[in-house]
């Protein structure tokens, strides 16, 4: 008996009336009353007495295990890890899924890496046959002279001789994107600074001017050279 707690604490514990229990289980709250008082319900009442116990302590939270023995209804765990373990399975396959695309992705910079080589090949194999010579990065910026400041657009822009034609290949370091194209004496190539670009030029000698960041830089005469995967921002060095 030691181990039974009343109908009244088990109520109270929940913080529930009599009339709050009554409404919730529909029972007649005098009912209710009488086996809180472990008193004798009425006749007509009497064979159900043990029915109304289990379902007040079952709405309670307890369960009636043996005739006099009641405790708390015990937790079911099994449903919980079952419901953890599919959460890190769905978790471990969502991982495996990005990294599954992440290496798709790279894979597809890589593929598309040997086909810039390729590029370079063919402008390789394009400017052995007007006898030009790759001009190094070091010295392109040697052989340009600042000018004079004609605006402050933060742009650059590159300009051909009359006459004369540039071939131009300029890749996008941020969007992984590359761009061909011509400049002409009537349309010069146009490019903002907001991005790193690389780019590749087939005839230095064919450069009128090139203006950056507002400043016109001369190229000096007699450059018969291309030049290949010359970074924009350097021409920083000459400011």
């Amino acid at each position: 008996m030691k181990n039974l707690i009343s109908i009244k604490e088990a109520r109270e514990k929940k913080g529930l009336s009599i009339n709050e229990l009554s409404k919730a289980l529909k029972l007649d709250p005098e009912i209710i009353r009488l086996l809180e008082e472990n008193l004798q319900l009425p006749d007509k009442f009497k064979a159900y007495q043990s029915t109304y116990k289990k379902s007040i302590y079952r709405y309670l939270g307890y369960e009636v295990k043996y005739k006099n023995s009641i405790s708390d209804i015990p937790i079911d765990y099994t449903r919980l890890s079952i419901v953890y373990f599919l959460l890190l399975l769905v978790f471990t396959v969502l991982v495996l899924l990005s990294f599954n695309i992440y290496n798709k992705f790279n894979n597809q910079i890589s593929i598309r890496n040997i086909d810039k080589d390729q590029v370079y090949m063919d402008v390789l194999n394009l400017s052995s046959q007007y006898d030009l010579n790759e001009l190094s990065h070091d010295e392109f910026i040697n052989n340009l002279t600042l000018s004079s400041r004609v605006n402050y657009a933060q742009k650059i822009s590159i300009f051909s001789k009359s006459n004369k034609t540039i071939y131009y290949k300029i890749q996008n370091k941020n969007t992984k994107t590359i761009q061909f194209g011509e400049i002409f004496q009537s349309s010069e190539l146009n490019l903002d600074l907001d991005n790193d670009f690389l780019i590749d030029l087939s005839n230095i000698n064919n450069v009128e001017k090139i203006i950056y960041k507002g400043i016109e830089i001369k190229v000096s005469e007699g450059l018969n050279s291309y030049l290949l995967n010359f970074n924009i921002k350097d021409l920083e060095a000459l400011l």
